[in-house]
């Protein structure tokens, strides 16, 4: 699980609404949740941009960015299906980003 890009129901930050959005899930807790990173096709994002070499396997249809500035934590249930898995080096890369965010 650690390390895979799935398609997720999400609920934006105010609960307005949810949105189907693709995320990387980080680690699964013990109460069946997960904690996730959001990715967005808008390039601009501040993230770690990637595409289809960055995965070890699947298939993204879009350049990406990983938002490490807004991690979460989702039920399982709301992950709908796995569409890819990052590769070590590019996961590595971006659990340090979350890393270097959180002490600041």
């Amino acid at each position: 699980m650690v390390g895979e890009i799935h398609i997720a129901n999400i609920y934006f930050t105010d609960a307005s609404a949810a949105k189907i959005r693709p995320v990387l899930l980080l680690k699964a807790n013990s109460f069946n949740d997960v904690l996730y990173m959001p990715l967005t096709s808008n390039t601009s994002t501040k993230g770690i941009m990637i595409d289809n070499s960055a995965l070890k396997e699947g298939y993204i249809p879009k350049t990406s960015v990983i938002v490490y500035e807004k991690p979460g934590v989702i039920a399982a249930s709301l992950l709908i299906k796995k569409i890819g898995t990052l590769n070590q080096t590019t996961y590595l890369k971006i659990i340090n980003e979350l890393i270097q965010f959180l002490q600041k």
